[in-house]
């Protein structure tokens, strides 16, 4: 299993649900690569498939899945895991280049996921969750077979419940989020 690292602005419950769901994911996708990034306050789900502004007004969205381009002084940190043999559940903490870089806007359409990884899981959430009462996903992943992705929010009124979910089905993410995780570290 894979557990995610807290600071002192992170809440605790917050960081064990998304634990909770990357290694669900991981579970089920088997990948290669497994990229795991804290932005530093919440984000919305405008950032999935946002690829920068045009003309440096303009947003745009691309088909195909690149890196979102947060402002690297918003990663908070970077954790990149890697296994051998995927099918193994057994990933080990490795050293990798910055998700994150800084960059013109239209140069971040361009930083394709399949040029990091041809085999991973990518996984971005917000911190500083301890004071606020809400929190991000951003998943993507990537395979021979393809990708997908999907964004989720949380809100915590007392205890954290999913709030909006985009490209995931509510009842496929609670699902996530409740079954039991066998991926070793």
């Amino acid at each position: 299993m894979i557990t995610l690292d807290l600071n002192n602005q992170d809440d605790p419950e917050f960081v064990g649900l998304v634990s909770k769901i990357l290694n669900t994911c991981i579970t089920r996708h088997r990948p290669a690569d497994v990229f795991v990034v804290e932005i530093d306050h919440s984000f919305d789900r405008k950032w999935q498939r946002f690829s920068g502004k045009r003309l440096g007004l303009i947003g745009s969205w691309n088909r195909r899945l690149v890196i979102p381009p947060f402002d690297p002084r918003r990663v908070a940190s970077q954790r990149f895991y890697h296994s051998e043999m995927p099918s193994s559940g057994s990933y080990q903490l490795a050293e990798a280049r910055p998700l994150h870089i800084e960059q013109c806007g239209g140069d971040a359409g361009s930083r394709r996921l399949a040029q990091v990884s041809e085999s991973g899981v990518f996984l971005w959430y917000s911190g500083e969750t301890m004071h606020t009462n809400q929190g991000s996903v951003l998943l993507y992943q990537i395979d021979g077979s393809g990708t997908s992705d999907w964004f989720a929010s949380f809100m915590r009124n007392g205890e954290w419940r999913l709030n909006r979910v985009r490209d995931i089905s509510r009842r496929v993410l609670e699902d996530m989020i409740n079954s039991p995780s066998t991926v070793g570290i």
